[in-house]
């Protein structure tokens, strides 16, 4: 007969290998996902789709993003938003490192939370002389998992993607940020993105 001690053990060991084997199908899970795809939110039924071309340190992209936002709120069934990258890295030094980062956390399914703490906080580490410390702050923030975006920082393919963004942007003819295709239509500028949008929700603010 099976002593209560052997018991409890077996017990403790079966819990122990269930929560391994979750915790590894979970990021399985995450890892399979296209990051791409973590980098839009909206119906695709949506009546009006919007790619933008974003530069993490662009003010006039955190001004357009503030917008996005707020009318998204307000609109959630009718929006469709595509995010991809446009560093401008002759003009901001930190726009490069943003948008991995943003990359990083979007090979989490964390995307979303990570552009709204660059965008949102972009005045406090755009005049930093390194950013890559409150970059990993506000990853902590957005719930995205320390030691695998440090391993997913130092590959390669990471910068490599947020290149192939640019290069889109380039064949499309995007020259600045932020630029937006709203359904298909190039709009450039924060100021223009809500003429254009005024356009199916005249009673945006």
């Amino acid at each position: 007969m099976m002593s209560k001690q052997k018991l409890t053990l077996m017990i403790v060991a079966g819990a122990v290998i269930a929560a391994v084997a979750v915790k590894v199908f979970l990021s399985l899970s995450v890892q399979s996902l296209d990051p791409s795809l973590m980098r839009v939110k909206g119906d695709l039924a949506a009546k009006v789709h919007i790619v933008e071309f974003i530069d993490f340190q662009c003010p006039a992209c955190a001004d357009g993003a503030f917008k996005i936002k707020k009318i998204y709120t307000l609109h959630p069934k009718d929006i469709r938003i595509e995010m991809k990258y446009f560093p401008l890295v002759t003009v901001h030094r930190h726009t490069m490192t943003a948008s991995t980062y943003a990359e990083c956390a979007a090979r989490q399914g964390k995307f979303w939370p990570m552009h709204d703490l660059l965008v949102e906080r972009q005045a406090q580490w755009s005049p930093l002389i390194s950013a890559e410390g409150m970059f990993t702050q506000f990853a902590r923030e957005a719930g995205v998992e320390e030691v695998t975006l440090r391993r997913c920082l130092a590959s390669p393919d990471v910068e490599q993607t947020v290149m192939q963004d640019r290069d889109l942007g380039r064949s499309l003819g995007v020259q600045s940020t932020p630029t937006y295709f709203i359904n298909n239509k190039m709009v450039v500028g924060s100021k223009s993105l809500m003429d254009e949008l005024n356009q199916y929700f005249p009673q945006s603010p």
